[in-house]
C-alpha cells in the first residue's frame, strides 16, 4: 500500500446533480454526494466548519459498513459521551428510505438495552 495514497474526501452538498444550479465540479480525490438540504439538528459546527451531527453521521455510516463495524462505532461514540439515541432515532425518521435503517434500528435496540 502506498504510504502516500490518501482517502477520497466526502462532502454533500444540497441540490441535485441534475440542476446544473447546483452541480460540483469535483476535484481529484473529492466525491460529491447530493441530498436534499439537511434538517438543522443534523448539522454542527466545528471549528466553524460546518459537518454532519453525530448522529446524521451515524446514519449515514449505516450506508458503508457491516453492523459489527456500526456497532464499534456506537460503542466510540458511546465511550466519548457523543452517543444521543434519542438524536440518531430523529435523525432516522427524517432520511429518505434507506436499505440500511433496519440494520441501524437493530443496532439503536442493542445499545438501549
Amino acid at each position: 500500500m502506498d504510504p502516500f495514497a490518501f482517502e477520497p474526501i466526502h462532502i454533500t452538498v444540497p441540490g441535485s446533480p441534475d440542476d446544473p444550479r447546483t452541480r460540483v465540479d469535483a476535484p481529484p480525490g473529492v466525491v460529491v454526494h447530493y441530498s436534499p438540504s439537511l434538517h438543522p439538528d443534523d448539522v454542527a459546527v466545528v471549528d466553524g466548519i460546518r459537518v454532519t451531527s453525530v448522529a446524521r453521521t451515524l446514519i449515514d455510516l449505516a450506508e458503508e459498513m457491516t453492523k459489527d463495524e456500526l456497532c464499534e462505532v456506537f460503542a466510540n461514540a458511546r465511550s466519548k459521551g457523543m452517543l444521543d439515541l434519542d438524536a440518531v432515532r430523529a435523525s432516522a425518521a427524517r432520511v429518505e428510505w434507506r436499505p440500511s435503517l433496519p440494520m441501524l434500528y437493530e443496532v439503536i435496540s442493542e445499545f438501549e438495552a
